[in-house]
């Protein structure tokens, strides 16, 4: 400000200090992370010139401090001009005479300068935008304006806590399915979402809810260093979040999950955000976005009015300045990263049953529904579904993994499949293959304690007179569905993860970015996807079965919910009640259907897979007197067990007898079709058997059998007991390659060499319905005995690591081996 601009009656030392104090503001400002001391400026007129002018060119001299490395270079060079400009006295003093009038002469020449065009050689826009600075900080508006107040701590702490229970409440909202939006209510859209979650907050999911998004509210504020801007993206996040998750859940009862972040830029196994939200949903987005924005607005308002720029203080000019300083620095670096391993370690603990984290959510009340996001995330909030599958560790690393030792390993399973594929002549994609996951067959009279003296399942154990058939290890009981399908589809072993692993589906397959899968010999034999098929009469939902099967390669997964949906859904009508599942005889007439229609229009053979639901839990008593198990029962267990095995064993009849049929009817289609059958695992109902844990191994065997109708040359084919009598789902591809004489892959052929070792392997991760993680290995040979890895042969050895690294490369590796042609077919 100009000398004579300034009120008469103030004498000229108080001018003097005046201006000195606008200096020392000037710096204050421009340097953000400025020691709090020099916040509020002297300007009683004490202070003499000479000593503010040494303190200004010590500064300038000093270069600008900047919060977070964030300073303007062109401010601080600003700034140094102004020393400059004020000149100063051979000892470093500036005397207020000589700034005046240096100052009156720039204003006479800057005036000149900008009446007249074109501009000077000499002419500096870094010195005017410094002159016109100078001018703005000597105005009272500024000095008022920079002696507003920081916010405290305290302050922060309350906002945060606030915001944090708000959005604990909208998390909690957009799972109840109870509570939409109504614009018809009197209540606003925000008062509508709170009156209908706030009693929710003290339940588990609204405390494990509460502890997830402190943690990411704490990573938004300690990364970018500036609460209220932190404070805005946490708020932006939460809010998305909230209602994106409300939109998905009502319509598939499903939160938003990992996998689906690449539906906001349409890529991934999302879909595009227009095509996300129907006009069902639409009042929500109408009402939420002007709130998210309301909201940011308000907060990049409250940056400008506190004063407290950088949430820590820190000085990366001067980093050793000050003890505040050194202090302010090293917190600076150690609060992001300390709150983002916090995060990192929480996520990652979810996923690991055995872990501290695991340990401590699990005294809240935290049970994971592993095979159900959608319960999950009502049971234990979306915001822990979402953090729990974030951070799973499949395997450990393998040290030798790279493309070079890939490609040995495609060499050597190359020639391998040359050997095998000499003795073969046929092509396996020239085969309708139809896989039938059948839900909990199994026979229960293997089940110590448990005999009927009438078989339930008489027609598939006379198909093993005359099949390839016999026992397949499950590393199931009671549940675990998808984990054994996951198996069969790709050939892949869950005894190859990590414990902590218990369900690929839904941990691990949404984060690859390609998965290979069986089905996918087929698409690329007829040049289509159109070949490949899934049909499952439940919800496409559970298992995360309809992204899945989309990243597979499948043209449809006919379901409940699916569009279109599932043809035949019919349950069944008993003497004494209804049962809530599709039966296995609609389920099979969709696939009778289906193969026809192939057959009559001459298409390509298909991969079709078909997960059954009629025999899941519970079983209740629907039979009345028609159900003769009750007598035929001799179970050595109690009546209320024997009843439920009763009435589970009636319906492994009624499969029976479907399954017969359905192979008659494909039996008179004239093009060749093979048919993979087999149980996933053993209902949860047997509480005797299992107290014993000599039992183990007889509560997770179940029955299998491959095959073929007449339309094949290898119909009629019984592969040896040594390649049939035990198995586990993942060699489940190889074993149909055999009996069809098909050549095999150099993928295949690995698989058809281990299973001649190691007959069945299986890691067990469930026990009586409750999941635990569990990475100890089941080893069976052709009789069905327990193998001592320690005793493995050399031949052995080399599989299983070779088998191992396949997987990592395929799960958690660069996919060298898809790219080298391992799971090709050989050309016809």
């Amino acid at each position: 400000m100009r000398d004579s601009e300034l009120p008469q009656s103030t004498n000229r030392r108080s001018d003097d200090a005046d201006e000195a104090a606008v200096d020392i503001e000037d710096v204050e400002i421009i340097d953000l992370d400025a020691d709090d001391a020099n916040d509020d400026v002297n300007d009683d007129g004490n202070n003499n010139a000479t000593t503010v002018g040494e303190k200004t060119t010590q500064d300038a001299d000093a270069g600008v401090d900047a919060s977070d490395g964030d300073a303007d270079v062109d401010v601080a060079a600003a700034n140094e001009g102004d020393a400059a400009d004020a000149g100063t006295t051979s000892d470093g003093s500036a005397t207020a005479d000589e700034s005046a009038a240096a100052e009156s002469k720039e204003s006479t020449e800057s005036t000149e300068s900008t009446d007249t065009a074109p501009a000077k050689p000499g002419f500096h826009p870094i010195a005017t935008v410094k002159r016109q600075w100078k001018r703005f900080t000597d105005t009272k508006f500024y000095r008022i304006w920079n002696k507003r107040p920081k916010y405290s701590y305290g302050a922060y702490l309350c906002v945060a806590f606030a915001l944090v229970l708000v959005a604990d409440m909208m998390l909690l909202w957009s799972i109840d399915t109870k509570h939409m939006y109504d614009p018809e209510l009197e209540h606003s859209f925000f008062r509508q979402i709170l009156d209908s979650s706030y009693h929710s907050l003290s339940s588990v999911a609204g405390i494990l809810n509460f502890f997830a998004l402190a943690m990411i509210y704490l990573v938004c504020v300690t990364v970018i260093n500036r609460f209220w801007v932190g404070t805005a993206i946490f708020g932006a996040l939460a809010g998305v979040y909230a209602f994106a998750c409300k939109i998905k859940y009502a319509m598939r009862t499903e939160p938003i999950l990992p996998s689906d972040l690449g539906f906001l830029s349409g890529g991934g196994d999302g879909e595009s955000v227009a095509g996300f939200v129907t006009d069902e949903y639409r009042p929500i987005i109408d009402h939420g976005v002007p709130l998210i924005i309301w909201f940011v607005v308000i907060c990049i308002v409250l940056q400008f009015l506190d004063r407290r720029r950088a949430f820590i203080h820190c000085s990366w000019l001067h980093p050793i300045r000050s003890v505040k300083n050194i202090f302010g620095n090293i917190c600076r670096i150690l609060a992001p990263v300390l709150s983002i391993w916090l995060i990192v370690s929480y996520a990652s603990g979810l996923s690991s049953a055995h872990s501290s984290i695991r340990e401590f959510v699990n005294e809240i009340g935290y049970s994971p529904i592993i095979w159900n996001v959608g319960d999950d995330a009502r049971a234990n909030g979306a915001a822990t579904t979402f953090l729990s599958l974030t951070r799973v560790k499949a395997m450990e690393e393998e040290p030798d993994y790279d493309e070079a030792m890939m490609q040995k390993i495609n060499d050597r399973y190359a020639k391998q499949a040359a050997t095998i594929n000499a003795e073969r002549n046929a092509t396996l994609t020239d085969t309708t293959v139809i896989n039938v996951l059948s839900e909990t067959f199994s026979d229960p009279n293997r089940v110590p304690g448990v005999h009927f003296n009438v078989d339930p399942i008489p027609n598939v154990h006379a198909l093993g007179e005359t099949t390839t058939s016999g026992l397949m290890l499950s590393p199931g009981y009671g549940g675990g569905t998808a984990n054994i399908e996951f198996q069969q589809m790709t050939g892949l072993s869950m005894a190859n993860f990590n414990g902590s692993l218990l369900s690929p589906y839904q941990q691990l397959l949404p984060t690859r970015p390609e998965v290979f899968a069986f089905n996918q010999m087929w698409n690329k034999a007829c040049g289509s996807d159109a070949c490949s098929v899934g049909f499952h009469p439940f919800l496409q939902r559970f298992y995360l079965r309809n992204a899945n099967y989309r990243k597979f390669g499948f043209s449809h997964l006919y379901t409940l919910d699916s569009d279109p949906k599932i043809k035949y859904a019919g349950t069944y009508q008993g003497k004494s009640g209804k049962s809530d599942t599709v039966t296995d005889e609609q389920a099979y007439r969709n696939v009778i259907d289906e193969v026809k229609a192939n057959a009559d229009a001459n298409k390509p053979a298909q991969f079709i897979e078909l997960v059954t639901m009629q025999n899941h839990a519970p079983y209740p008593g629907i039979y009345g007197d028609e159900n003769e198990f009750f007598a035929a029962n001799e179970s050595s267990v109690p009546d209320g067990e024997k009843g439920v095995i009763a009435n589970y064993a009636k319906g492994l009849q009624r499969t029976d007898e479907a399954t017969q049929q359905f192979l008659d009817e494909l039996d008179a289609i004239d093009k060749p079709i093979t048919v993979v059958f087999y149980g996933d695992h053993l209902p949860g109902i047997y509480s005797t058997a299992v107290n014993d844990p000599k039992n183990s191994l007889a509560l997770h065997e179940t029955d299998y059998f491959i095959w073929s109708n007449k339309a094949s040359a290898t119909h009629g084919t019984k592969l040896p007991a040594s390649d049939a009598a035990y198995s586990s789902s993942n060699y489940f591809m190889a074993q149909t390659a055999q009996q069809l004489n098909a050549r095999v892959s150099p993928y295949l052929a690995l698989l058809t060499e281990l299973h001649q070792e190691i007959p069945a392997l299986s890691r067990a991760v469930t026990n009586g319905g409750t999941w635990s993680a569990d990475s100890s290995v089941t080893y069976l040979d052709a009789e069905g005995k327990e193998m001592d890895p320690k005793r493995f042969s050399k031949k052995a050895k080399q599989l299983l690591a070779d088998y191992k690294i396949v997987q990592y490369d395929m799960m958690m590796g660069k996919n060298y081996l898809h790219g080298m042609g391992f799971m090709d077919l050989p050309k016809q």
